[in-house]
This record gives structure tokens, sequence and C-alpha cells, in this order.
């Protein structure tokens, strides 16, 4: 979000003034001196012990370990595994680091005790929101119209009661005005692996996009009344299969009013030219997530499958629009210091014509061909195919902020990667745009890129790019790419 990435922006640039070089990797893997002669040799895993986790309940820790007291394993399998907990423990976004420890039983050499000690994040952010109303940073730059601002406070409470929770509040006026709640629960079962999650909201609009021309969206604006009102609710259910399969399950309501003017510019804005949608919608999303590091991965893969059923028939205005969307995303550490990443991206849906404000294509989120940035594909089929070559300039290592006393903050890690980029796209639209260079053809781009990577799961991208129509451009991400 680019209220998040302005806040610490300067905080992550500063890293480099004032921080020094721990060691060679942000993930510390600890041992003692009581290391292992041959990788063959089997060990028993003794008692596990953790520490740093002042807010965090243990359940919640020993729930992404991959081995337990009492296993029998080798040596070098025992490291895999070691490794692999870790990694699952920082994906969790709960700590800032993960230290593993190992010691010799007293009694029996062969035993290895384990102290797991973990540095853990701030978890509280109450956020004033000062944010530009456009769908990014590089689309506001383009008229620098400081009237589109929106204002107010967003409170995230990450790991609420300890227990990996998420309690979320926003409350956004000005320009576009946003309210909602939001509370997720993981775990409701002792085995943890049931979960439950909940948000209701209502947002607002003076201004919103009507049509779509030369492939950039055309805006309605309207001083006296909101061009949308928009309520919204959803419940989500989840089942997380041991630790890398996540199911969800959602059932959601959602209702649009627009003003009518709305229609008149744009009959294909709803179905059936009247100014309201209410619907009904259940999806079904399977994750399947084997990456070392979600904010920015270097190794592994990720795979997701969605289906969803916008409209269940049980309002008259409600569509009906049946969509299977999937990613699969591969990351591939190469030579030293180099790494290759690629992402491709499907989605189809069964209806040929939907209404306007239904349809997505490409330019929506994080799913656009990078050097296209300032436009929107509209359709109801794409595919998008992402490729990285990154290079790391300056490894990843720790440093500490002697300013700072809290551990929370004062201890940090970073990275730079240069990256090399070609992406590829295809919208497939039914409803012909006689103003569109982009539906129905090939999209592509190529660049260079430059990437901070921080703690707190900070991504800082400037990218420089080319697109098919020769355009060049600068762009500011805030998020991993792929």
């Amino acid at each position: 979000m680019i209220k998040s990435g302005l806040i610490f922006l300067f905080i992550g640039l500063s890293f480099f003034g004032f921080s020094q070089s721990a060691d060679e990797q942000h993930i510390s893997f600890l041992y003692d001196t009581v290391g292992y002669s041959k990788n063959d040799e089997m060990i028993i895993v003794g008692e596990i012990k953790l520490s740093g986790n002042k807010k965090t309940v243990d359940r919640i820790i020993f729930r992404e370990l991959v081995f337990k007291q009492g296993d029998t394993l080798t040596a070098e399998s025992f490291q895999i595994l070691l490794k692999q907990s870790q990694e699952n423990l920082l994906n969790r976004s709960l700590f800032n680091f993960v230290d593993i420890f190992l010691s010799e039983s007293v009694v029996n050499k062969l035993v290895k005790n384990v102290l797991i000690s973990v540095t853990e994040r701030w978890y509280i952010w109450p956020l004033p929101i000062l944010e530009l109303a456009d769908r990014n940073f590089n689309v506001w730059w383009k008229t620098k119209d400081f009237s589109k601002v929106n204002y107010g406070i967003y409170v995230t409470h990450n790991n609420f009661r300890g227990r990996n929770e998420k309690l979320k509040i926003l409350i956004r006026a000005g320009y576009n005005q946003n309210y909602f709640l939001l509370y997720e629960i993981p775990y409701i079962t002792r085995k943890q692996n049931f979960g439950i999650g909940f948000q209701i909201g209502e947002s607002r609009s003076r201004e919103i996009p009507y049509a779509t021309e030369y492939d950039k969206h055309v805006y309605y604006k309207d001083e006296n009344q909101y061009a949308l009102n928009q309520f919204y609710s959803k419940i989500k259910l989840s089942y997380r299969d041991g630790i890398h399969n996540l199911h969800n399950l959602a059932f959601s309501y959602e209702s649009y009013q627009f003003a009518d003017t709305v229609l008149q510019l744009n009959p294909d804005f709803v179905s059936g030219n009247i100014p309201e949608i209410e619907m009904f919608t259940i999806s079904y999303l399977f994750k399947h997530d084997y990456r070392d590091s979600k904010p920015y991965p270097l190794e592994g893969h990720y795979f997701d499958a969605e289906i969803m059923q916008q409209g269940l028939g049980f309002f008259e205005t409600s569509p009906d629009i049946f969509t299977i969307k999937s990613t699969f995303d591969f990351y591939l550490p190469m030579a030293r210091r180099f790494f290759w990443a690629s992402s491709l991206t499907i989605k189809v849906s069964d209806k040929n014509e939907q209404p306007f404000i239904l349809t997505r294509g490409l330019g929506y989120g994080n799913e656009f061909v990078r050097s296209n940035e300032l436009y929107v594909v509209d359709g109801q089929n794409y595919g998008l195919f992402k490729n990285n070559l990154k290079y790391s300039l300056l490894a990843p290592r720790n440093g500490k902020l002697p300013w700072i006393k809290t551990e929370k903050f004062n201890k940090i890690h970073y990275a730079i990667y240069l990256n090399l980029l070609f992406d590829a796209g295809y919208v497939h639209n039914n409803i012909y745009n006689p103003t569109s260079r982009l539906q129905n053809k090939l999209i592509y781009g190529t660049g260079l890129g430059l990437d901070l990577v921080t703690y707190y799961d900070l991504v800082f991208r400037l990218e420089y790019s080319v697109n098919q129509f020769g355009e060049k451009g600068v762009y500011l991400h805030f998020m991993a790419p792929i």
C-alpha cells in the first residue's frame, strides 16, 4: 500500500547510513560447537524450548515446526527440518528474526536439545491515512491533483491475543470514504487447522471510472453527491492442511448504488439499466505455498486456484458470472548471487459479456504487464507471464540502529537486488472497444529494476521499463513483483 510504503521509505533508506553488517544472512541459523562430524550420524531430538515470545503463545510457534521431541533422524535430515521450521516461522509475519540453537544433552550425546529464540515484531499499527485516490502513484503523477486525497486512520492489530489473529479497523474520510472492520482467527480448533474470518464495511466515492477509452479509465465526478455507494460483508472459513496447503471458502454479500448519470454515460456499466447491483458471491481458494520467504521469495514455488460464482439468483439485479483463476510462481537460485523467478496467471470467465463494473482484466492490483502501469485492459479472460533475473547487489545482512532502544525496531535486515525483467500478457474481450490498442493483442515490456528488501515485509521497487509501443517510464512499487 502506498501509505505504508511512504511511512517506511525514510526508515528503509536510512539503514545504509547507520546500520552495521552482522552476518551474511538475515535469517540466523546458529549451532553450538557440538556440531556433527558426519551427515549420516543419527541424532534424537531432545527438549524443545522457546524464548523471546513475550506475546505469542507457545502453540502458535510449535504449529510451524516440522520435527518434534523424540524424533530420530540423521544429522543431515535434522538440519533440513530446522531450516524449514525457521522459514515457516518467519513466513507467519510474526517475527523479525528466528534463531535456532542446538546443545548436546549431558546424559546422552546423541540427544540434541533445541532452543528457538524469536524477536517479535511490533503488532499494533495505528497508521494515519494520507493517500492518493488514483490507482497508483504513477497515474497520480500525471495530473498531480492534490484534491484527490483521502485521510483518516487505519488500525491493524496483528497477532491479536498472541494467537496470530488479525484485527483491522479502517476509518477513511476525504475524497473517497471507506469504513470497515475485519477480524480473522486462523485456528479455532485444538489441532490448529480450522479458522474463521469476518469482514463488514461501507464505502462512498465521489468519483468513479465509468468507461475505458484508449486503455485508460474515464471518470465521472459528482460534487453534490456520491457517485458510488457500496456495502459489503464477508465470512471466510479456512482449513490449513499441514504447513504448505491452505483452503479458503468464502461467502459474501455486496450491494452497489450508482448515480443515474453514470448509466447515461455508459449503458453497459451494469446490466438491465438499473442503477444498482445486489448479489451474493461464493468462492473457493486453494493455496499451495513452498516459498522460502513470502515477502520476497528466492527459492521454491507457489500455486493457487480460485473458483468463484458471482450472483446466486437471490436478487433480480444479481449478475451471473462464473470465474476460474490460477497462478503458478517458480523461484530458482542459479549461479552465485543470481536468481530466477517466473509467474504465470490465467483467468477464464464463462460469460461473453459482463457489466463494466465487474469486468477486470490487467492493470488492477498487482496484475499488470510491467511498463504498462498507466493502462488498464478490460476483458473477461486473460493470461499474464512475468519473469525476473535477479542479481544480489547487496547480499542479505543484519544491522542495528543504535539510537533505537527496542529490539522490535533496532535490529534489522536488508538486501538489494538488481533485476532484469520481461513480462507479457494477453486480454481477451468480447466487447469491441475501437479506442483500445491493448485488448485482444499481445502486451509486453522489459526493463531494469532495483529492489530494497528489509524487515516488516517491506519491499521498495524502482523500475525503468519500456513497453511494446516504445514508451519508457520510471515506476515505483511497494511489493515484490513475483
